[in-house]
Order: structure tokens, then C-alpha cells, then sequence
């Protein structure tokens, strides 16, 4: 299963692994945009909370194969150092 997750403006695709929770999501994701950030320069990145397009923020100890399909979309609230918080 693939899931996007955005963060502002930037997506990122994680490939993800059938016992996942939403917190391996959160961590995958997290590591991926990071290492994008790195690259211009930054790196502190504190993810809030993972939530649905449409609305609803997902509980991290959920199993991930419970609440997304392949190739659903996520939005993550985060917030990189020097910003607020989202």
C-alpha cells in the first residue's frame, strides 16, 4: 500500500507495510519531508497530528490497514522550526 501525505505544499509518498499504525506512517512521512527540508537548509520538523483530506484526525495507534486504502491521501499538521505551529 502507498499513502500520500502533505505537509503545506509538499507531498510525499510512503510505501507502507501491512501491520503499520498510523504512527509508523507518521515517522515514515516525517523522515521523508526532512530529508527534503535538509536539502534547503533546515530539519526541525514536529509533527502535530495526521488527518484526512476530508477532515478527521486519525488516532495513532490505529492499525494503518483499518482507515486508509492504497494510494489514499493524508494531510499531516506539522510545523518547522522557526514557524508556529499549524
Amino acid at each position: 500500500m502507498k499513502v500520500t501525505v502533505t505537509f503545506g505544499d509538499t507531498a510525499v509518498v510512503v510505501p507502507c507495510k501491512p501491520a503499520w499504525t498510523v504512527r509508523d506512517l507518521v515517522d515514515q512521512a516525517t523522515r521523508r519531508y526532512r530529508r527534503i527540508l535538509e536539502q534547503g537548509g533546515e530539519s526541525a520538523v514536529k509533527t502535530h497530528h495526521l488527518e484526512y483530506i476530508e477532515g478527521g484526525i486519525l488516532d495513532m495507534d490505529d492499525l494503518l490497514s483499518d482507515l486508509v486504502e492504497d494510494r489514499d491521501k493524508r494531510r499531516k499538521q506539522s510545523s518547522r522550526s522557526g514557524d508556529g505551529a499549524v
